[in-house]
């Protein structure tokens, strides 16, 4: 048996799960729930004198475990906010988001389409939803509202300002408070009255699923930063298969998609609770502080995963932005996609150049496996002739080869190492690639007007993949290029590989494909020069 083409068959096949594993979602171990300290005193305020509004009743609802979340919405008057990054529309039925658009980005490639909408009502769960201790939420209070509207632009900032009292008779007060060129915006909490709660909870529900990502929900995941940890919860399967989780000392948590997220953030240093859990037919998060004095105080993120943007907002939201374990490969990469877009004003060529520059960078590497091929191919007459004389004794077989191999000066491990040495590379790239939110809808040259989604050309009414096909079509090439080298077992083994890779391939975002294709174009180029047809 080769042990050069085992070793290979190894490498490719771990570079497959590495790849799926990355796509799909990594899964990590929840931290325990411990007890947590009370969150320490935030900045003051007080009640505030507000305008009347219609006092029209909601329905009443039977309470769960956090109240009713999910109560029928009536028909009031809207609170509208605009910035320049959004359009947000809250209810005065329980200070709820009801819309959130993004203005700069759109729900589809087409330009005319309307802006991305962050929030469905559907399911009945809003986001901004103030949970009161245990039993109690502000679902169905009617707010009085300070005003109806409020437009801001630049560094500007606006607030909202909701008065209200439970069926239990707290009073509440909701502020919000927007800035014009932010995605952040704070939420403070005021309750006063008899019986108040210890804590105060703020709940999000999950993003509004079309025109977020590739691959609608699959690669959604609900998300908790605690004790300096990332929990992921991943959220393609179904709702009563999600298991509640909870984690104590929480900086935020929120979910995820691969350019989008919602986060709810904690303003005090410690002991905030966060948990992912089922509520009807939608999965919800929540951060629960302690109630202090003043106002309990919490932050939320809606929008773009951009790595500038994550970092101005601080908190660590920049780890919003996975990159996987190559990261330190990944980051540079994509800091090098967006300065080439400057010179080519397209990231599908910009995709092109990239991979050329890894091919430059990695042909040491390519020229040394080369060689390896070519000194095995000397040898390989005379490997024949042990594998037939020795077919009944392998362990003579073994001890005859690495004589031969000896003899010959010929590594047969050495080829390898520059091939595992490449993985860190290409994975990085991958997933540089994978989080580029400027690939999403940028469009590269005939029916590919998505580097962020599948490719298709539709031809009587049929999707075909074409760039994938070609794809897999360039890694028979590469398969057929290389000395056949091992038993005839192992050489079809070998042949599955771009089979497997080409459906692999078939839902992935054509800018991923793209690269993969252009890198087995050089490849093939570099091995037909440096070993020609095989005899």
């Amino acid at each position: 048996m080769d042990q050069r083409r085992v070793l290979l068959a190894v490498v490719l096949s771990l570079a497959v799960v590495v790849i799926y594993n990355e796509w799909i979602t990594r899964t990590r171990p929840v931290p325990p729930v411990t007890e947590s300290a009370p969150a320490p005193p935030m900045s003051g305020t007080t009640l505030a004198p507000t305008a009347p509004a219609a006092p029209t009743e909601p329905a009443p609802g039977a309470p769960g475990k956090y109240g009713n979340l999910s109560f029928e919405l009536h028909d009031h008057p809207p609170i509208v906010v605009e910035t320049d990054v959004w359009r947000a529309t809250l209810t005065p039925q329980g200070g709820r988001l009801t819309s959130l658009l993004l203005k700069q980005f759109r729900r589809s490639v087409d330009p005319a389409s309307p802006p991305l909408e962050l929030v469905e009502t559907a399911a009945g769960v809003l986001p901004l939803t103030v949970t009161l201790g245990v039993g109690q939420s502000d679902a169905p209070v009617l707010y009085r509202t300070d005003k109806s509207s409020i437009t801001l632009t630049g560094g500007d900032t606006g607030e909202i300002v909701l008065s209200g009292e439970t069926p239990a008779g707290l009073a509440l007060e909701k502020r919000i408070r927007f800035l014009g060129n932010s995605y952040l915006f704070d939420v403070e909490v005021l309750v006063r009255g008899t019986d108040a709660p210890k804590t105060i909870g703020i709940v999000l529900p999950q993003l509004e699923r079309e025109g977020l990502g590739p691959s609608g929900n699959a690669t959604e995941t609900a998300v908790i930063l605690s004790q300096g940890k990332l929990v992921e919860t991943p959220l393609a399967g179904k709702i009563e298969e999600l298991k509640s989780q909870q984690a104590t000392d929480a900086r935020w948590v929120g979910f995820s998609v691969p350019f989008f997220a919602g986060a709810l953030v904690a303003t005090g240093p410690t002991g905030a609770i966060a948990s992912v859990e089922p509520v009807g037919s939608r999965p919800i998060v929540r951060l629960e502080q302690a109630v202090t004095s003043t106002a309990t105080s919490f932050k939320v993120f809606m929008g773009p995963k951009s790595k500038e943007i994550l970092a101005d907002a601080g908190f660590d939201l920049s780890r919003l932005l996975d990159f996987g374990w190559f990261w330190f490969i990944a980051i540079p990469m994509l800091n090098a996609l967006r300065w080439l877009h400057r010179l080519t004003s397209n990231y599908g060529i910009d995709i092109i150049l990239l991979t050329g520059l890894v091919r430059v960078a990695t042909l040491p590497l390519t020229l040394k496996s080369f060689r390896s091929m070519k000194d095995m191919q000397k040898v390989q007459p005379q490997l024949k002739r042990l594998q037939e004389q020795y077919k009944d004794d392998q362990a003579k077989l073994q001890k005859e080869m690495m004589e031969l191999y000896r003899r010959h000066g010929v590594n047969p491990f050495s080829g390898c190492l520059p091939m595992i040495l490449q993985i860190p590379i290409f994975v990085g790239l991958y997933n540089a690639l994978l989080h580029a939110i400027e690939l999403r809808h940028a469009p590269f040259a005939l029916w590919i007007t998505d580097l962020s989604a599948p490719e298709r050309l539709m031809v009587a009414g049929i999707g075909i993949p074409v760039m994938t096909i070609l794809m897999g079509g360039t890694m028979l090439v590469q398969q057929w290029l290389t000395p056949q080298q091992g038993d005839p077992m192992q050489r079809q083994m070998m042949m599955i590989m771009p089979v497997v890779f080409t459906f692999m391939f078939f839902n992935f975002p054509s800018g991923l494909v793209l690269y993969w294709l252009v890198s087995n174009l050089l490849g093939i180029a570099q091995q037909y020069a440096m070993l020609g047809t095989p005899k």
